[in-house]
């Protein structure tokens, strides 16, 4: 199932529906974490799995940051995305629902961009900070196909090592069109 979810996610990007591409793949840290952590609940699941095997490589790791840490794409930040663009159709990042300091954005803008040549994308965060040193504003810009790009690549690996965890799928699809079409070609064969 997960390779259905990737397929799809890449078809709609091929087609520039950002929307459509980024409301798929924010369930896939949803089904991932299932696999690696059934008994938790949703938001600690989800937040854990994003960070372990996406943000945590997110994150600045110079020593420089690790004072006035610049915003990254956590588990929280992408949660709280989820949250918002999955249960009320905005992109907008609410910070008081963020614990991490570093990551509570006064502006998010999600980028859309058109398939380049190298599918090379980038994201950008910056934070101004007053005379006195004290942080007065944190912005991150993400861009949907890098985001995308990164989350599914996570999901396929981590799903290729671990398919035995995903035994909660349990489901049958059929597809009527090539039920169809197997029963026109049957047909011309008998005739």
């Amino acid at each position: 199932m997960i390779d259905k979810f990737i397929d799809e996610i890449n078809e709609a990007l091929s087609h520039d529906l950002y929307f459509a591409a980024l409301s798929l793949v924010l369930t896939l840290p949803d089904i991932c974490g299932r696999a690696e952590y059934p008994s938790a609940g949703v938001t600690k699941r989800y937040i854990t799995w994003y960070n372990e095997y996406i943000g945590q490589y997110d994150r600045c790791p110079c020593d420089d940051c690790k004072e006035t840490q610049m915003p990254y794409l956590s588990g929280e930040v992408i949660y709280n995305l989820r949250n918002s663009f999955l249960h009320q159709g905005t992109p907008n990042i609410d910070s008081s629902q963020i614990k991490d300091p570093s990551n509570q954005l006064d502006e998010f803008t999600l980028v859309v961009e058109k398939k380049n040549e190298f599918d090379i994308y980038a994201d950008s965060s910056s934070i101004i900070e007053s005379s006195q040193g004290k942080i007065e504003h944190r912005s991150y810009r993400v861009n949907i196909r890098r985001l995308c790009m990164i989350i599914t690549l996570s999901a396929k690996s981590y799903y290729n090592n671990n398919k035995d965890k995903f035994n909660f799928f349990n489901y049958k699809i059929l597809d009527w069109d090539k039920e169809i079409e197997a029963l026109h070609q049957l047909n011309a064969v008998q005739e």
